[in-house]
């Protein structure tokens, strides 16, 4: 896959779908995942929609940069590796797509980088405020609990933890254990750098989220038990003109049941986008019939 080197000494690994002259989507992924949380089914289903899907490794996950122990950061510094992403694509402005903590940098990409935001889609996350969208006392345990050393140890450790927050209809132990072997072959994330990135989403955002001016959609499964619908009902109140689209039975997970109802929630809101844009582009007098 190919590597952007940005100025900031931090490599994001990414991968393209679809054709390079459409408008963008930059898929960014949750805590302790990579870019496979978007399999490549889900990236081709959006490409067939009309756009260019860019699915790429946050800083501290998959093929990208890990950083040393003691370093630290936040949803900022990781909004603006996706800045660089985005400079290096030569791509002027994307449709901004994020699940869970990718939610979280989304939202932050589209507060803070408003000419670079086409529009926002924040999935499965929250808004940081401590009465929205928090996980039960048994998920927390479970998401902070060390992760084992041994690779099949730790699959099972994943599995046993997805079961807690996964789609109850949708979820499939061997599918998703499938996708936890993927990720130990690619790259094994430390216990120090997910402790980073859960500390990069810390912290109540709703100031920032207020400035937001992108055109936003809030989409939040029913099922969530992880970060519960209550933090995606949030979310779409603090953001101006958001509006909340809640799929029945999707949980904290990207299973392919959930795809059709995700695809076209992103889709249809990003395609609405497209549509005005472009009609904003037509100079006076060039439209049909005019003179």
């Amino acid at each position: 896959m190919p590597v952007a080197s940005l100025s900031s000494g931090i490599d994001l690994c990414y991968e393209t779908f679809g054709e390079p002259d459409h408008p963008t989507l930059l898929l960014m992924h949750g805590l302790g995942s990579q870019l496979l949380l978007w399999e490549e089914g889900f990236c081709e289903g959006l490409a067939a929609a009309g756009f260019r899907v860019v699915r790429y490794d946050h800083r501290d996950s998959g093929l990208s940069t890990m950083l040393p122990e003691g370093a630290t950061y936040t949803l900022s510094d990781m909004a603006a590796d996706a800045v660089g992403l985005l400079d290096h694509l030569g791509v002027d402005d994307s449709h901004i797509v994020g699940f869970s903590l990718g939610g979280m940098v989304a939202q932050t990409f589209a507060a803070e980088h408003p000419t670079r935001t086409r529009s926002l889609v924040s999935m499965g996350s929250n808004t940081g405020h401590p009465d929205f969208g928090r996980p039960s006392a048994e998920v927390m345990v479970a998401l902070v609990a060390p992760a084992p050393d041994d690779p099949a140890e730790r699959a099972a450790k994943d599995l046993a933890d997805r079961r807690l927050w996964a789609s109850p209809e949708w979820h499939d132990d061997d599918h998703v254990l499938m996708t936890f072997v993927g990720y130990a072959a690619r790259s094994v994330q430390s216990a120090d750098a997910f402790r980073r990135q859960l500390a990069a989403g810390a912290g109540d955002r709703e100031a920032a989220l207020q400035t937001i001016v992108a055109p936003t959609r809030v989409v939040h499964g029913t099922a969530d038990t992880l970060l519960p619908k209550s933090g995606g009902e949030r979310t779409a109140e603090v953001i101006p003109g958001a509006d909340l689209v809640l799929i029945e039975g999707w949980g904290h997970d990207m299973p392919p049941g959930a795809w059709p109802d995700l695809i076209e929630a992103i889709s249809v809101h990003a395609g609405r986008v497209d549509e005005d844009h472009d009609v904003r582009r037509i100079p006076e007098g060039d439209g049909n019939g005019s003179t």
